[in-house]
């Protein structure tokens, strides 16, 4: 029987991922499984077979329809991951994830960047720490200054990039 690993509240961090649909939320949150060791393999969003679209119509559509929670442990640390939909159809589940979230990942996509849904996940993480990751780097015609500027120019020149990728599909 396994036993229940209790943690202090000072230990444990909610972590919401936003983004406008089909930019790699669910994608980020099973390699973040992976790479901490909560999973042995990471699954595929096209195989149906990811951590937290496990739900009939989520393996059929390829796409999220409800809010996941995911565990992950990092140095003692409880990370609770909440995979969010990207679809406005389910901004319900959305709405609840980052109400109970101490922070928030919005990915936008290297190709098109600031999207409906992006704007949208700024507004409602709004007074919470956040930050944007620049996904799908390795799609045709990705280009992380466009889509850089385009962050700044919709949010304000308070953004830097932390990294930078090396290189880009073309």
């Amino acid at each position: 029987m396994a036993t229940v690993k209790n943690y202090g509240t000072e230990n444990i961090r909610n972590i919401v991922l936003l983004s406008h649909g089909g930019v790699g939320k669910t994608t980020l949150a099973e390699a973040i499984l992976f790479s901490t060791g909560a999973i042995t393999r990471m699954g595929s969003v096209e195989d149906g077979n990811t951590a937290s679209d496990y739900h009939t119509a989520e393996i059929e559509k390829k796409s999220s329809v409800q809010l996941s929670l995911l565990l992950a442990e990092h140095k003692g640390a409880k990370i609770n991951i909440l995979d969010t939909p990207g679809y406005s159809d389910f901004i319900g589940e959305v709405i609840s994830g980052v109400r109970v979230a101490d922070a928030g990942v919005i990915l936008v996509s290297a190709q098109s960047a600031v999207e409906v849904g992006t704007q949208k996940a700024w507004g409602y993480i709004e007074g919470k720490p956040a930050i944007f990751l620049v996904n799908r780097m390795d799609r045709e015609n990705a280009d992380f200054p466009k889509a850089l500027k385009e962050l700044q120019d919709a949010f304000g020149w308070g953004f830097a990039p932390i990294a930078v990728t090396i290189g880009a599909a073309v």
